[in-house]
């Protein structure tokens, strides 16, 4: 297989070659390629979990289920000061 890289990213797979973070170019190119599969999945799943908790809050607040922020600082206030 073919790839042709744009000139920065092929130099910044070779400097990593020459650091020794990688032994070629094939590992280079495999790992680049693994890790923005693996973050992407990890964003994904950061976002669905924040979806879910934005559903359940929006839930409670139209099931009555909240509290004024007013009084919750004034707790807060009670308790820590």
């Amino acid at each position: 297989m073919d790839i042709s890289l744009p000139n920065n990213i092929e130099n910044i797979l070779k400097q990593k070659i020459s650091e020794g973070i990688f032994n070629n170019m094939d590992e280079a190119i495999s790992f680049a390629i693994k890790f923005a599969f693996i973050d992407n999945n990890i964003n994904q799943e950061r976002i669905n979990l924040l979806n879910e908790e934005i559903e359940k809050g929006w839930q409670d607040m139209e099931n009555g289920r909240y509290r004024d922020a007013k009084a919750v600082f004034r707790d807060l206030r009670k308790k820590y000061v």
